[in-house]
């Protein structure tokens, strides 16, 4: 009787631990994307800030090339999530967002904070 019972009990932990790793990989299918969305546009952040730098464009035009870059990366941005700073030669890009992800059990809302800043040589 009590090897029917161990044997049961392995099999059960067997499960639970096929369980974990399942809602491993759910959770890392779901939040990893925004992490490298959030990557890739501060790439595409710095680019326009020393493409910018050397460009005379006027604020708001800086912030819809801002807005156009982070859609192609699935970024949903408003212009007041926008901030940007000259100060002579320099100019500075802070980009404050939220993406919310949908999870089955608990919706998450992760917050991302992108700098750039670019001097003319």
């Amino acid at each position: 009787m009590r090897r029917k019972g161990k044997r049961v009990m392995g099999k059960i932990k067997g499960l639970i631990g096929l369980a974990v790793i399942a809602c491993g990989f759910y959770v890392a299918w779901s939040l990893i994307p925004p992490y490298f969305y959030n990557y890739q546009f501060q790439d595409d952040l710095d680019d326009i800030a020393r493409r910018v730098s050397y460009m005379p464009t006027t604020d708001d035009e800086v912030k819809q090339m801002i807005i156009r870059k982070a859609q192609s990366e699935e970024i949903t941005l408003k212009e007041d999530e926008i901030a940007i700073s000259r100060n002579g030669a320099t100019i500075g890009i802070t980009v404050k967002y939220n993406i919310h992800v949908d999870m089955a059990v608990h919706p998450v809302d992760l917050a991302f904070t992108t700098n750039s800043f670019n001097k003319r040589i």
